[in-house]
């Protein structure tokens, strides 16, 4: 089948979209508008990156973290001294707590440090408990 002059033609929604003018001024018009669209896109991702800055928590930062961390840290530290181990079991439970919520935003090293310093309390503790618990009398032959 051979295709006639009319098959050949341009749909005439698409030239109408061109508008009257067929020539080099249509081609220029299609890069400017894209440049717009780059350029809107721009401002979009700028005010959405802003929004996202301003929504951010101040508990969401590495040194809140660090901080926060470093107080729960030693008041378990200080608790286990004294000999309180139930105490410092519960602090220490929210000093996990702490970590866990936090892993998201933190750096990986952050979070292996944490994690170093929540085993250490926790063996500390298992050491101080069974220090403390009542030994078993052995059983004496009779």
């Amino acid at each position: 089948m051979e295709a006639t002059g009319e098959e050949r033609r341009a749909p005439a929604a698409f030239v109408a979209a061109l508008g009257p003018e067929t020539g080099g001024t249509a081609a220029a018009a299609l890069p400017e508008r894209l440049q717009r669209r780059e350029a809107e896109r721009q401002r979009g991702v700028a005010r959405q990156r802003e929004l996202k800055e301003a929504q951010a928590v101040r508990e969401e930062g590495s040194e809140f973290f660090a901080a926060a961390f470093g107080r729960e840290r030693e008041a378990v530290e200080a608790l286990l001294a004294a000999g309180r181990p139930e105490e410092a079991a519960a602090r220490l439970q929210g000093l996990q707590k702490l970590l866990t919520e936090s892993v998201r935003f933190l750096a990986p090293y952050e979070v292996r440090q944490g994690q170093e310093a929540v085993s250490r309390l926790q063996a500390d503790l298992a050491a101080r408990r069974h220090s403390c618990s009542p030994r078993r009398s052995s059983p004496s032959a009779i």
